[in-house]
């Protein structure tokens, strides 16, 4: 997507934000087409993944930047859990306690199952199917890893939390 384009998302996402003022856009009903701009750099969504471990629900955000494909996790406990991830080729078919990354070691924080509890926009999952995941950070709690295995097929991601006061968001259409 060339800058023009990007530019005139952003208008058109003005303008709809200017028709629908009554539909408050947060981080917790982001849709397709929505443009949320992170510290300053603009994404589009293009997918909606909603996901839920045995009564604990979090959204996954497909997002697209000019260049790259990046995925922001929101997860509401007593605050906003915010965290932004890239994918990157995964080295491994079986997680550890302890994984090292490019030179990070990774402390596994949790692992469980999910089943996809609804999805939106382009992405390659159906609603039902189960993922098992495992989130990491490091000892600073400032570098993310997260492993997904999908139907046996392995994905990683690395990220990093992120504040919500460096989060804007301009509704689509």
């Amino acid at each position: 997507m060339g800058i023009f384009d990007r530019i005139k998302k952003i208008i058109t996402a003005n303008q709809n934000a200017d028709i629908h003022p009554h539909e408050e856009k947060n981080l917790l009903n982001l849709n397709v087409g929505d443009i949320v701009s992170i510290e300053d750099v603009d994404y589009e969504v293009q997918a909606v993944l909603k996901l839920n471990d045995h009564g604990w629900r979090w959204t996954e955000y497909k997002l697209k930047d000019s260049r790259k494909t990046y995925w922001l996790s929101v997860e509401q406990d007593d605050d906003i859990e915010i965290s932004l991830y890239q994918e990157v080729v995964a080295i491994t078919t079986e997680p550890t306690k302890v994984f090292e990354y490019k030179g990070i070691k990774y402390y596994m924080q949790e692992g469980s199952d999910a089943i996809v509890e609804g999805l939106d926009g382009n992405i390659n999952v159906v609603k039902g199917e189960k993922v098992d995941y495992y989130e990491y950070c490091d000892e600073d709690d400032e570098n993310l890893l997260s492993i997904e295995i999908w139907d046996g097929e392995v994905e990683m991601s690395i990220g990093r939390w992120i504040e919500d006061y460096n989060i804007e968001i301009y509704p689509g259409k």
